[in-house]
């Protein structure tokens, strides 16, 4: 009856009091939980800078931030992300294949390394601070060897999150990005030096100035979370807190055991102190022999009686509190425990084969939908068409429908086999069954398949030529040796058949 009771009185009384949902209620659960309302882009303006700035000090000096970060860009990564072009015509493929690897060693405009080096950084800058610009510079034809132009890399911090204003048109700017009346960017506003750098003194008042830049010469690669949003956030951001408050525990847990190791002595009492310094030495006056340190004892007074300190201990606490927090840690940046921690004990072998087997799944969706298509697309477009206007590639019919060309696969590093006698019979069982073709499996390993059955087929050839047969070349699942013993671990079918063969 009282149960009727409440339910009517919730019903007469309406949503004002008693909300509709438990979780949008102000009771005692839920009191003080009352998060701001602000769209997520004025939260970047009012917090941006500060998180940017304590996620790099954390990649910096945590050894499991960076960590995280650091297999993160391994993972997704490796050693480059390779484009495919999808185009029917051989010739142009081998003709773009072959002019995009001589101009991936061109490729960065700060010389310190090639395309993938720069996917590595960008990968890198994007899960630190939520975003990366590149900025495509052109440069004449006589400045290169290959397509004339280059990438050049400019941090979160080079875009002010804070400069709001007027464009020219009609334009308006938010948080460095300028856009026209149908909310299209056109253009950038880049401090024309990093605005926490040493400026070289001939720079003059240049320090504060800023650049517009077109917005078709800025790739601005960023991992957006919700609808709007127009700048990054940290990936760390949502653990920051965490990983913080475990690096103090961690230094404060680090200096209490080096405190209890120093097993020291005090004197405690009056009377005068027998090991004192002597006094006439040099006007000294009382003080003790030796600082806390190992077997040092400290004197507080005359009348000496000797008690040894006793520092608490955390007792068994302290390591499952630590897995517990590295987990949540884990859990938080979207890497397994083991590759966060370097732990390889916790767990088996099926489990942790699980969560790496997760763990790819959620890297080849951040490939795909943010670094393949805001990056490596962008780049291969670019490419393209750059090399057509040069002169450097003949694509026919390139002026009627360039999209022919532009489209191609990326392949993604490939991933290493987890138990590779059982991985490598499976793929070849989805072959043999029609499950997937040999291009979608050479292609899963970072590989051309076109290209795996050209250098194959050279190999066979120079095989022939030099008289050598090796092991390859033999069937995948050889019959039995004749007058060979059967194989004691086959079942009887199989041992009837050798003794047959033989």
């Amino acid at each position: 009856m009282n149960a009727f009771r409440k339910f009517a009185n919730a019903f007469r009384f309406g949503a004002a009091s008693n909300p509709s949902f438990e979780a949008a209620g102000h009771g005692r659960r839920l009191k003080g939980f009352n998060p701001p309302k602000r769209h997520i882009n004025a939260a970047i303006q009012a917090a941006g800078p500060t998180l940017v700035s304590r996620v790099r000090w954390l990649y910096d000096n945590e050894s499991m931030c960076g960590n995280a970060i650091d297999e993160w860009v391994s993972a997704s990564v490796g050693d480059g992300i390779k484009p495919r072009p999808r185009t029917k015509n051989k010739k142009a493929k081998r003709a773009l294949i072959d002019l995009f690897w001589r101009w991936t060693e061109e490729a960065d405009a700060d010389g310190m390394s090639d395309y993938y080096g720069i996917q590595e950084r960008v990968a890198r800058e994007v899960r630190l601070t939520g975003e990366c610009f590149v900025r495509i510079r052109s440069r004449r034809p006589g400045d290169m060897w290959t397509v004339p132009f280059q990438l050049q890399l400019l941090p979160s911090e080079m875009l002010d999150v804070a400069y709001n204003g007027n464009g020219n048109g009609g334009n308006i700017i938010r948080a460095g990005i300028e856009y026209d009346a149908i909310r299209r960017r056109v253009a950038y506003h880049f401090w024309r030096f990093h605005p926490y750098d040493d400026v070289p003194a001939q720079a003059g008042g240049l320090m504060r100035d800023r650049v517009r830049v077109p917005a078709e010469e800025v790739i601005h690669v960023i991992e957006a979370k919700q609808a709007g949003q127009i700048r990054g956030v940290p990936s760390i951001a949502r653990v920051l807190v965490k990983i913080f408050k475990m690096e103090i525990y961690d230094d404060a847990e680090l200096e209490r055991k080096s405190t209890a190791a120093l097993f020291t002595a005090f004197l405690v009492g009056r009377g005068d102190n027998p090991i004192a310094n002597d006094d006439d030495i040099d006007g000294a006056d009382d003080e003790p022999v030796a600082p806390m340190q190992p077997g040092a004892i400290i004197d507080l007074g005359d009348d000496k009686d000797v008690k040894f300190a006793t520092p608490a201990d955390v007792g068994g606490s302290y390591e499952p509190f630590q897995y517990r927090n590295a987990l949540k840690i884990a859990a938080g940046t979207g890497v397994p425990y083991a590759y966060v921690t370097g732990d390889m004990t916790k767990g088996n072998f099926s489990n942790v084969r699980t969560d790496i087997i997760r763990f790819r799944r959620r890297v080849n969706q951040w490939n795909y939908n943010t670094l393949i298509f805001q990056l490596c697309r962008m780049v291969w477009m670019q490419f393209v068409d750059r090399a057509y206007m040069a002169g450097l590639v003949d694509l026919p019919g390139y002026d009627e429908d360039p999209t022919q060309y532009w489209a191609a696969d990326h392949l993604a590093p490939r991933q290493e086999w987890i138990d590779p006698a059982k991985d490598i019979k499976a793929e070849l069982e989805a072959i043999g069954g029609g499950l997937k073709s040999r291009t979608q499996s050479v292609a899963e390993r970072g590989y051309d398949r076109e290209d795996l059955d050209a250098e194959i087929d050279e190999e066979r050839k120079e095989e022939d030529r030099l008289g050598l047969e090796f092991s390859t070349r033999a069937k995948a699942t050889p019959g039995p040796v004749p007058g060979a013993e059967p194989d004691p671990d086959q079942d009887e079918d199989e041992k009837e058949e050798a003794e047959d063969d033989a």
